[in-house]
Protein backbone atom coordinates (compact mmCIF):
# COMPACT_ATOMS: atom_id res chain seq x y z
CA UNK A 1 0.00 0.00 0.00
CA UNK A 2 2.49 2.39 1.03
CA UNK A 3 4.82 1.77 -2.34
CA UNK A 4 1.31 2.74 -4.28
CA UNK A 5 1.60 5.59 -2.31
CA UNK A 6 4.84 6.66 -2.86
CA UNK A 7 4.27 6.04 -6.75
CA UNK A 8 1.30 7.77 -7.03
CA UNK A 9 2.54 10.59 -4.82
CA UNK A 10 4.69 11.53 -7.82
CA UNK A 11 2.52 13.07 -10.08
CA UNK A 12 1.10 15.37 -7.85
CA UNK A 13 4.39 17.47 -8.13
CA UNK A 14 2.56 19.79 -11.05
CA UNK A 15 4.46 22.91 -12.81
CA UNK A 16 3.75 25.59 -14.53
CA UNK A 17 5.39 28.71 -15.86
CA UNK A 18 7.80 30.24 -18.71
CA UNK A 19 11.25 30.17 -19.09
CA UNK A 20 13.19 33.36 -19.43
CA UNK A 21 15.64 34.67 -16.68
CA UNK A 22 16.77 32.17 -13.74
CA UNK A 23 13.54 34.38 -11.38
CA UNK A 24 11.40 33.62 -14.17
CA UNK A 25 11.77 30.08 -14.53
CA UNK A 26 12.01 29.37 -10.32
CA UNK A 27 8.40 31.10 -10.43
CA UNK A 28 7.43 28.52 -13.19
CA UNK A 29 7.96 25.82 -10.56
CA UNK A 30 6.55 27.59 -7.55
CA UNK A 31 3.77 28.12 -9.42
CA UNK A 32 3.12 24.30 -9.16
CA UNK A 33 0.95 24.48 -6.30
CA UNK A 34 -1.54 26.30 -8.11
CA UNK A 35 -1.52 23.70 -11.09
CA UNK A 36 -4.53 21.63 -9.77
CA UNK A 37 -6.89 24.09 -9.51
CA UNK A 38 -6.69 23.75 -13.22
CA UNK A 39 -9.74 21.87 -14.48
CA UNK A 40 -8.46 18.95 -16.37
CA UNK A 41 -8.60 15.17 -17.47
CA UNK A 42 -6.01 13.28 -19.33
CA UNK A 43 -3.98 9.84 -18.81
CA UNK A 44 -0.44 9.44 -16.98
CA UNK A 45 2.18 7.39 -16.88
CA UNK A 46 4.45 6.78 -13.97
CA UNK A 47 7.30 5.05 -12.89
CA UNK A 48 10.32 4.29 -9.74
CA UNK A 49 13.84 3.33 -10.15
CA UNK A 50 14.53 3.20 -13.60
CA UNK A 51 11.07 1.54 -14.88
CA UNK A 52 11.11 -1.21 -12.74
CA UNK A 53 7.82 -0.67 -11.07
CA UNK A 54 5.11 1.24 -13.57
CA UNK A 55 1.50 1.94 -13.43
CA UNK A 56 -0.43 4.41 -15.83
CA UNK A 57 -3.68 6.26 -14.45
CA UNK A 58 -6.85 8.55 -15.43
CA UNK A 59 -6.13 12.22 -13.98
CA UNK A 60 -9.21 14.04 -13.31
CA UNK A 61 -8.05 17.50 -11.56
CA UNK A 62 -10.53 20.26 -10.57
CA UNK A 63 -10.90 23.30 -8.02
CA UNK A 64 -7.52 22.63 -6.30
CA UNK A 65 -8.30 18.44 -6.16
CA UNK A 66 -6.72 15.79 -7.97
CA UNK A 67 -7.72 12.29 -8.60
CA UNK A 68 -5.38 9.55 -9.82
CA UNK A 69 -7.27 6.13 -10.87
CA UNK A 70 -4.26 3.45 -11.57
CA UNK A 71 -3.75 0.28 -12.76
CA UNK A 72 -0.66 -2.06 -12.86
CA UNK A 73 -1.64 -5.47 -14.59
CA UNK A 74 -4.73 -6.94 -12.57
CA UNK A 75 -4.74 -4.23 -9.75
CA UNK A 76 -6.46 -1.46 -9.35
CA UNK A 77 -6.71 1.58 -7.03
CA UNK A 78 -7.12 5.30 -6.99
CA UNK A 79 -5.70 7.96 -4.90
CA UNK A 80 -7.15 11.55 -4.00
CA UNK A 81 -5.28 14.54 -3.15
CA UNK A 82 -8.53 17.11 -1.81
CA UNK A 83 -6.00 19.60 -0.48
CA UNK A 84 -6.45 17.96 3.34
CA UNK A 85 -5.68 14.08 3.25
CA UNK A 86 -4.68 11.78 0.66
CA UNK A 87 -7.15 8.99 0.08
CA UNK A 88 -5.95 5.46 -1.11
CA UNK A 89 -9.39 3.93 -2.46
CA UNK A 90 -8.88 -0.11 -2.50
CA UNK A 91 -11.65 -1.59 -5.21
CA UNK A 92 -11.38 -5.24 -3.77
CA UNK A 93 -11.79 -4.37 0.07
CA UNK A 94 -14.11 -1.38 -0.45
CA UNK A 95 -11.91 0.89 1.74
CA UNK A 96 -10.39 4.32 1.74
CA UNK A 97 -7.04 4.78 3.67
CA UNK A 98 -7.08 8.02 4.39
CA UNK A 99 -3.17 9.94 5.55
CA UNK A 100 -2.96 13.30 6.76
CA UNK A 101 -2.05 15.60 3.58
CA UNK A 102 2.15 15.89 4.22
CA UNK A 103 3.67 19.47 4.54
CA UNK A 104 5.73 20.63 1.52
CA UNK A 105 9.14 19.43 1.69
CA UNK A 106 10.74 22.35 -0.24
CA UNK A 107 12.34 25.50 1.31
CA UNK A 108 11.60 27.48 -2.09
CA UNK A 109 14.31 30.39 -0.65
CA UNK A 110 16.95 27.44 0.16
CA UNK A 111 16.23 25.76 -2.90
CA UNK A 112 17.16 29.07 -5.33
CA UNK A 113 20.52 29.38 -3.07
CA UNK A 114 22.27 25.68 -3.41
CA UNK A 115 20.12 24.99 -6.59
CA UNK A 116 19.93 26.42 -10.56
CA UNK A 117 16.89 26.31 -13.08
CA UNK A 118 18.17 25.77 -16.40
CA UNK A 119 17.03 25.50 -19.73
CA UNK A 120 18.16 22.46 -21.69
CA UNK A 121 15.93 21.71 -24.14
CA UNK A 122 12.56 21.31 -26.33
CA UNK A 123 10.09 18.46 -27.74
CA UNK A 124 6.37 17.07 -27.54
CA UNK A 125 5.08 15.23 -25.12
CA UNK A 126 0.80 14.15 -25.59
CA UNK A 127 1.17 15.76 -28.83
CA UNK A 128 2.03 19.23 -27.48
CA UNK A 129 4.89 21.46 -27.83
CA UNK A 130 7.33 21.48 -24.40
CA UNK A 131 10.40 23.33 -23.05
CA UNK A 132 12.76 21.15 -20.98
CA UNK A 133 14.00 22.64 -17.33
CA UNK A 134 16.73 21.12 -15.62
CA UNK A 135 16.91 21.91 -11.58
CA UNK A 136 20.84 21.15 -11.17
CA UNK A 137 22.82 21.67 -7.83
CA UNK A 138 24.90 24.93 -7.66
CA UNK A 139 28.12 24.01 -9.06
CA UNK A 140 27.62 20.49 -10.53
CA UNK A 141 26.37 19.06 -13.87
CA UNK A 142 24.01 16.30 -12.59
CA UNK A 143 19.91 17.37 -12.83
CA UNK A 144 18.02 16.22 -9.11
CA UNK A 145 14.86 17.04 -11.41
CA UNK A 146 14.03 17.94 -15.26
CA UNK A 147 10.10 19.35 -15.96
CA UNK A 148 9.09 19.24 -19.19
CA UNK A 149 7.09 22.10 -19.29
CA UNK A 150 3.92 22.78 -22.09
CA UNK A 151 4.39 25.96 -23.87
CA UNK A 152 0.78 26.78 -24.05
CA UNK A 153 -0.09 26.71 -20.48
CA UNK A 154 2.67 25.37 -18.41
CA UNK A 155 1.53 22.51 -17.18
CA UNK A 156 4.31 19.78 -16.25
CA UNK A 157 3.27 17.44 -18.89
CA UNK A 158 6.64 15.14 -17.95
CA UNK A 159 8.51 15.12 -15.07
CA UNK A 160 12.08 12.92 -13.70
CA UNK A 161 13.72 12.90 -10.23
CA UNK A 162 17.07 11.98 -9.89
CA UNK A 163 19.38 11.02 -6.82
CA UNK A 164 22.54 12.22 -5.94
CA UNK A 165 24.64 9.92 -8.16
CA UNK A 166 22.57 11.12 -11.39
CA UNK A 167 20.73 7.82 -11.67
CA UNK A 168 16.89 8.47 -12.64
CA UNK A 169 14.33 7.46 -9.70
CA UNK A 170 10.76 8.05 -10.20
CA UNK A 171 9.02 9.88 -13.15
CA UNK A 172 5.47 11.13 -14.49
CA UNK A 173 4.50 11.25 -18.29
CA UNK A 174 1.44 13.01 -19.56
CA UNK A 175 -0.12 10.59 -22.31
CA UNK A 176 -3.26 12.17 -22.91
CA UNK A 177 -4.17 15.71 -21.53
CA UNK A 178 -7.71 17.71 -22.20
CA UNK A 179 -7.68 21.05 -20.46
CA UNK A 180 -10.91 22.87 -19.14
CA UNK A 181 -12.32 19.47 -19.21
CA UNK A 182 -15.78 19.30 -16.82
CA UNK A 183 -15.04 17.18 -13.66
CA UNK A 184 -17.29 16.63 -11.11
CA UNK A 185 -17.35 16.95 -7.35
CA UNK A 186 -18.24 13.68 -6.50
CA UNK A 187 -15.15 12.33 -8.07
CA UNK A 188 -12.61 13.54 -5.07
CA UNK A 189 -15.72 11.76 -2.31
CA UNK A 190 -15.06 8.64 -0.33
CA UNK A 191 -18.42 6.32 -1.51
CA UNK A 192 -21.11 6.07 0.91
CA UNK A 193 -20.57 2.72 1.80
CA UNK A 194 -16.96 1.91 1.93
CA UNK A 195 -14.80 1.38 5.26
CA UNK A 196 -12.70 4.76 6.17
CA UNK A 197 -9.46 3.88 7.69
CA UNK A 198 -7.52 6.59 8.97
CA UNK A 199 -3.90 6.84 9.48
CA UNK A 200 -2.19 9.08 12.53
CA UNK A 201 -0.19 11.52 11.42
CA UNK A 202 3.56 12.23 12.73
CA UNK A 203 4.08 14.09 16.00
CA UNK A 204 4.26 17.39 16.45
CA UNK A 205 7.74 19.51 15.88
CA UNK A 206 9.55 20.26 19.18
CA UNK A 207 12.47 22.06 20.23
CA UNK A 208 15.97 20.49 21.09
CA UNK A 209 15.06 20.82 24.61
CA UNK A 210 11.72 19.16 23.70
CA UNK A 211 13.11 16.44 22.33
CA UNK A 212 15.71 15.59 24.87
CA UNK A 213 13.32 15.40 27.98
CA UNK A 214 10.38 13.04 25.63
CA UNK A 215 13.28 11.21 24.87
CA UNK A 216 15.13 10.98 28.19
CA UNK A 217 18.64 11.58 27.13
CA UNK A 218 20.81 14.89 25.44
CA UNK A 219 19.97 14.56 21.92
CA UNK A 220 23.38 15.15 19.55
CA UNK A 221 23.43 17.22 16.55
CA UNK A 222 26.01 15.84 13.90
CA UNK A 223 29.16 17.94 13.58
CA UNK A 224 29.70 17.18 9.74
CA UNK A 225 26.40 17.87 7.45
CA UNK A 226 26.87 18.16 3.72
CA UNK A 227 26.89 21.79 1.85
CA UNK A 228 23.40 23.48 1.92
CA UNK A 229 21.88 21.23 4.60
CA UNK A 230 19.83 22.91 7.55
CA UNK A 231 18.05 21.79 10.75
CA UNK A 232 14.49 21.77 10.00
CA UNK A 233 12.68 20.27 13.17
CA UNK A 234 13.09 18.08 15.89
CA UNK A 235 10.34 15.13 15.99
CA UNK A 236 9.64 11.82 18.30
CA UNK A 237 9.11 9.03 16.15
CA UNK A 238 7.92 5.21 16.93
CA UNK A 239 9.40 2.33 14.80
CA UNK A 240 8.41 -1.50 13.82
CA UNK A 241 5.12 -2.54 14.91
CA UNK A 242 6.75 -3.09 18.45
CA UNK A 243 6.85 1.30 18.33
CA UNK A 244 10.34 1.40 19.26
CA UNK A 245 10.94 5.24 20.19
CA UNK A 246 13.93 7.23 18.47
CA UNK A 247 14.84 10.85 18.44
CA UNK A 248 14.83 12.51 14.47
CA UNK A 249 16.49 15.44 13.54
CA UNK A 250 15.47 16.39 10.09
CA UNK A 251 17.52 18.72 7.76
CA UNK A 252 16.41 19.76 3.98
CA UNK A 253 18.79 21.90 1.19
CA UNK A 254 15.83 22.85 -0.16
CA UNK A 255 14.52 19.85 -1.94
CA UNK A 256 16.09 17.25 -0.33
CA UNK A 257 15.23 16.18 2.80
CA UNK A 258 17.63 14.32 5.54
CA UNK A 259 16.72 12.74 9.04
CA UNK A 260 19.10 11.49 11.60
CA UNK A 261 17.40 9.25 14.63
CA UNK A 262 19.31 9.13 17.48
CA UNK A 263 18.10 6.48 20.70
CA UNK A 264 20.31 5.52 23.73
CA UNK A 265 22.25 1.91 22.67
CA UNK A 266 21.21 0.19 26.05
CA UNK A 267 17.94 0.65 25.22
CA UNK A 268 18.13 -0.44 21.59
CA UNK A 269 20.45 -3.66 22.01
CA UNK A 270 18.05 -4.76 24.87
CA UNK A 271 14.86 -3.95 23.19
CA UNK A 272 16.34 -6.36 20.33
CA UNK A 273 17.40 -9.20 22.69
CA UNK A 274 13.88 -9.61 23.73
CA UNK A 275 12.01 -9.43 20.25
CA UNK A 276 14.70 -12.04 19.50
CA UNK A 277 13.48 -14.52 22.74
CA UNK A 278 10.24 -13.83 21.74
CA UNK A 279 10.40 -14.75 18.26
CA UNK A 280 12.41 -18.19 18.73
CA UNK A 281 15.48 -16.62 17.13
CA UNK A 282 14.31 -15.38 14.16
CA UNK A 283 16.10 -11.89 12.91
CA UNK A 284 18.64 -10.01 15.08
CA UNK A 285 16.91 -7.46 17.12
CA UNK A 286 17.57 -4.19 16.14
CA UNK A 287 18.87 -5.27 12.77
CA UNK A 288 15.13 -6.35 11.60
CA UNK A 289 14.37 -2.40 12.17
CA UNK A 290 13.63 -0.03 9.58
CA UNK A 291 16.67 1.79 8.04
CA UNK A 292 18.59 -1.49 8.59
CA UNK A 293 17.01 -3.45 5.94
CA UNK A 294 13.44 -4.49 7.70
CA UNK A 295 10.55 -3.04 9.83
CA UNK A 296 7.86 -1.26 9.10
CA UNK A 297 7.95 2.43 7.44
CA UNK A 298 6.45 5.01 7.48
CA UNK A 299 4.96 6.66 3.95
CA UNK A 300 6.12 10.37 2.94
CA UNK A 301 3.93 11.72 0.41
CA UNK A 302 5.18 14.31 -2.39
CA UNK A 303 4.32 17.91 -2.08
CA UNK A 304 3.66 19.89 -4.82
CA UNK A 305 6.22 21.88 -6.71
CA UNK A 306 9.97 20.86 -6.82
CA UNK A 307 9.10 18.81 -3.89
CA UNK A 308 9.95 15.11 -2.90
CA UNK A 309 9.03 12.93 -5.60
CA UNK A 310 9.21 9.80 -4.60
CA UNK A 311 7.69 9.73 -1.10
CA UNK A 312 9.73 7.45 1.90
CA UNK A 313 9.49 4.10 2.97
CA UNK A 314 12.41 2.11 5.64
CA UNK A 315 13.12 -1.34 4.72
CA UNK A 316 13.93 -3.54 1.55
CA UNK A 317 16.88 -2.97 -0.09
CA UNK A 318 20.25 -5.33 0.19
CA UNK A 319 21.71 -4.41 3.51
CA UNK A 320 25.63 -4.31 3.57
CA UNK A 321 28.27 -2.47 5.10
CA UNK A 322 31.32 -0.43 4.29
CA UNK A 323 34.73 -1.96 4.23
CA UNK A 324 36.08 -3.33 7.88
CA UNK A 325 33.19 -1.72 9.42
CA UNK A 326 31.17 -4.17 11.97
CA UNK A 327 29.19 -1.58 13.25
CA UNK A 328 27.38 0.04 10.41
CA UNK A 329 25.04 -1.87 8.20
CA UNK A 330 23.70 0.35 4.88
CA UNK A 331 20.86 -0.14 3.07
CA UNK A 332 20.60 1.40 -0.86
CA UNK A 333 17.15 2.20 -1.58
CA UNK A 334 17.90 3.92 -4.88
CA UNK A 335 15.98 7.33 -3.73
CA UNK A 336 18.11 7.19 -0.80
CA UNK A 337 20.05 5.38 1.71
CA UNK A 338 20.00 4.17 5.04
CA UNK A 339 22.95 3.35 7.91
CA UNK A 340 22.27 2.28 10.69
CA UNK A 341 26.10 3.25 12.95
CA UNK A 342 26.46 1.36 16.66
CA UNK A 343 28.01 4.05 18.60
CA UNK A 344 29.44 4.22 22.31
CA UNK A 345 26.60 5.49 23.23
CA UNK A 346 24.16 6.03 20.75
CA UNK A 347 22.75 3.93 18.05
CA UNK A 348 22.30 6.42 14.74
CA UNK A 349 20.68 5.86 11.49
CA UNK A 350 20.56 8.55 8.70
CA UNK A 351 18.28 8.58 6.11
CA UNK A 352 18.86 10.41 3.17
CA UNK A 353 19.71 10.82 -0.43
CA UNK A 354 23.47 11.22 0.16
CA UNK A 355 26.76 9.70 -1.51
CA UNK A 356 28.21 6.82 0.93
CA UNK A 357 30.98 8.54 1.83
CA UNK A 358 29.21 11.40 3.29
CA UNK A 359 26.33 9.44 4.87
CA UNK A 360 29.05 7.25 6.80
CA UNK A 361 30.22 10.63 7.86
CA UNK A 362 27.47 12.60 8.83
CA UNK A 363 26.81 8.99 11.03
CA UNK A 364 30.16 9.31 12.85
CA UNK A 365 29.63 12.80 13.65
CA UNK A 366 26.96 12.36 16.01
CA UNK A 367 28.98 11.25 18.93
Amino acid sequence: MKARLGMAAAVLALCTGTALAQSSLWEAVWRSEEAAKTSMVGRVRTMTLEGQRTATARVRAAKGKLRLDYQAGRHRWSLIDNGRELIILQPRSQEAVVHPRPSLAVDRKLAERNYEARVVGEGRIAGRGVQLVAIVPRGGDKATLKLWLDRETGFALKRERYNVEGNLTTGTEYLEVEFGASVPGEAFLIPETWRRMPVDGRGPRLTMAQLARQMGFKVREPKYMPSGYVLTGCYVQEWGRHGNRMAELRYTDGLRVLSVFEREKGEWMEAGEERGRRGGGRGRGAERERGAGGGGGRGRGEGRGGGRGEGRGRGGGFGFGPPGREDMTLVDRGTEKALRYLGDKLVVVVVGDLTKDEIVRVAMSVE
